[in-house]
């Protein structure tokens, strides 16, 4: 199967083959190294679904190198055929999804269209994006060792290596738990750790951070730059996340309707805001302010860091005194609307184990108000997915009371709460069922017995406001992850509930998709819908949330406006969190804690000038 080729994803160091000592055959001549990885004029297209149809190229003309020891970033919009090359450069397209191939991919000077996908796991370790794709032994250590006993490795090294792993992911407390009881961000820290305990020659990396708290992203990039650094590891990696690219990668390449629209330093290419939009590429939180503040003032800031955006306007402060944002003048959060109203979601008292052993919730009291915005943070497994089922019946209380909009959860059933509440899954996947993307927009209205021109309208609204009307008719099966996560934003909207829960919607989606769906939430949310967003994307929390809830170890231990929350860096430090960037560098040049969005820190820069 694609998961088990994939995931024998290299050959040890102490393996009889050596692939890491073999790295120096790769000399072409003197002082010459053939790249590990080889690109030439690759264009691929996936079978049609239907005979005689078209099959459009997803990649188009594509040359591409990775060097032994480079880290390569690869950005792009939701449709840009990303994963596609993913699978093509692992050697599971077209073997094992069939299609058309033209040009070479050469893997340490090996055409993979030669090699079945087996012939390449000593060389090649892939992750793919959605974890559970390749997740399927009977506990977290387990699925560690398949590979490495696959590979050979004598039982002391299997041992010594699963201990490593499990102890970088912190995944110790669920080594015998089965993956399907994890939860999302630590089935993605499993799903990792077993293609990490290979030490491939090459990884590539499909989206690796999406759905890791800030923490435990920080925590996956230094592993990979110890591999890099001590095994001359080279790494491919998908990724949404600018900063992450910034801090890490040797190289940015910008894939744009299957081509190569730009590649360069990181840096270089993420500084230009509008171009990386028009690529649908989401650029630093600090290059955004630095371009801001140069329209609006006429500056010419050029930064994408903290720590340079703090170099380039500590100097221009006239004085203001530095030091802990607790220690400046507090700024007033705006005015919360929905406080006094009654509550939309209410527990007292809940209590959740899957194993008595092991709580999950633990004697959680909460109220969220008709009408508010609230955002619903914590590390991965801190119970925070758990909670939010219970607002829809799919995990009842082992103790304690869930209402919903005053009435008690435990006499309605999952049809009768899902009038009220309109729930999205972490992972598209697991609520996509019908058969073509019209259809599973419209299973939710018709579900409510809404009059078919009623269904239509609203199908026909939601289509158009997710641009999904060019694949309506198209199974959501075969479309990508940002695709599927749109299909399920839109059945969402199209069944209109009075409150929303969220469970990372933007994991996958791009920065146009981001945009898009924060600004459909901000209508939602003044039309007077409640709204409670799980997200480890403290930048998108901090701008809209006007409430945040921290939630550790199954308790709430911290609760506010986002303004007082990201002010406490002890706390989000306990939490496995951190504030966003600019929260980082309000706290480093003494700003009020106000300034978490461009335009409030653009107002508090021009009002010290």
């Amino acid at each position: 199967s694609p998961s088990k080729a994939s995931k024998a994803g290299g050959r040890p160091l102490s393996s009889p083959c050596r692939w890491w000592n073999s790295l120096p055959d790769l000399m072409m001549g003197p002082g010459e190294r053939q790249p590990l990885l080889q690109v030439h004029g690759v264009r691929f297209a996936y079978p049609p679904l239907a005979p005689h149809s078209p099959a459009p190229w997803v990649l188009d003309g594509l040359d591409l190198r990775l060097e032994a020891g480079e880290w390569l970033a690869l950005m792009g919009a939701s449709d840009a055929g990303k994963t596609t090359l993913c699978l093509l450069l692992a050697g599971l397209a077209p073997h094992l999804t069939g299609g058309t191939l033209e040009g070479r991919v050469l893997i340490a000077g090996q055409d993979t269209r030669r090699r079945p996908p087996p012939a390449l796991a000593d060389r090649v370790g892939l992750l793919f994006q959605e974890p559970d794709a390749q997740l399927f032994n009977p506990s977290v250590e387990a699925e560690i060792a398949w590979g490495l006993e696959n590979l050979g490795l004598p039982s002391a090294e299997i041992e010594a290596r699963i201990a490593e792993m499990l102890a970088l992911f912190h995944l110790e407390a669920v080594r015998r738990r089965p993956p399907g009881a994890l939860s999302g961000g630590e089935k993605k820290r499993a799903a990792l750790a077993a293609v990490l305990a290979l030490r491939p020659a090459l990884l590539i990396l499909d989206e690796p951070l999406g759905g890791l708290d800030p923490v435990g992203r920080r925590e996956v990039l230094a592993a990979l730059e110890t591999l890099r650094r001590d095994r001359a590891a080279a790494i491919l990696m998908t990724e949404s996340d600018p900063e992450a690219a910034v801090a890490f990668a040797d190289r940015l390449a910008v894939l744009h309707e299957g081509r190569l629209a730009a590649q360069g330093p990181p840096r270089d290419l993420l500084r230009r805001v509008e171009a990386m939009a028009a690529w649908g590429v989401a650029a630093p939180q600090m290059a955004h302010l630095a371009a801001a503040l140069n329209r609006r003032l006429g500056t010419a800031f050029d930064f994408v860091t903290v720590e340079e955006a703090r170099a380039a306007l500590e100097p221009g402060w006239g004085g203001v005194e530095s030091g802990p944002l607790e220690a400046q003048r507090p700024a007033s959060p705006p005015p919360d609307d929905a406080a006094g109203r009654p509550p939309a979601l209410q527990v007292r008292g809940l209590e959740f184990w899957y194993d008595a052993a092991r709580p999950v919730l633990r004697g959680l009291d909460l109220d969220i108000p008709q009408g508010q915005f609230a955002a619903l943070v914590g590390a991965n497994g801190s119970g925070k997915t758990t909670l939010i089922k219970q607002f829809n019946g799919l995990l009842r209380p082992r103790r304690g009371i869930v209402r919903v909009n005053g009435q008690d959860a435990a006499g309605r059933s999952i049809g009768e709460l899902a009038r009220q509440v309109g729930f999205l899954f972490q992972h598209p996947e697991q609520q996509i069922f019908s058969p073509t993307v019209r259809q599973e927009v419209a299973f939710g209205p018709r579900n409510l017995g809404l009059p078919p021109e009623e269904v239509e309208a609203r199908v026909r609204a939601a289509l158009d406001r997710f641009d999904l009307a060019a694949v309506a008719d198209e199974p959501p099966a075969i479309l990508g992850y940002g695709l599927r996560r749109r299909v399920t934003l839109a059945s969402l909207a199209a069944q209109d509930p009075p409150i929303l829960i969220l469970d990372e919607p933007t994991v996958g989606l791009d920065a146009a998709g981001r945009a898009e769906t924060f600004a459909w939430l901000t209508e939602l949310h003044a039309q007077g819908r409640t709204i409670l967003l799980v997200s480890h994307d403290m930048a998108l929390v901090a701008a809209y949330a006007r409430r945040v809830i921290v939630l550790h170890a199954g308790q709430i231990i911290g609760d506010g406006p986002p303004s007082a929350i990201f002010a406490r860096p002890d706390l989000l430090a306990r939490a496995s969190l951190a504030p966003p960037p600019l929260a980082q560098l309000a706290q480093a040049l003494g700003l009020p804690p106000s300034c978490l969005t461009v335009d409030a820190f653009c107002a508090e820069y021009a009002a010290r000038r």
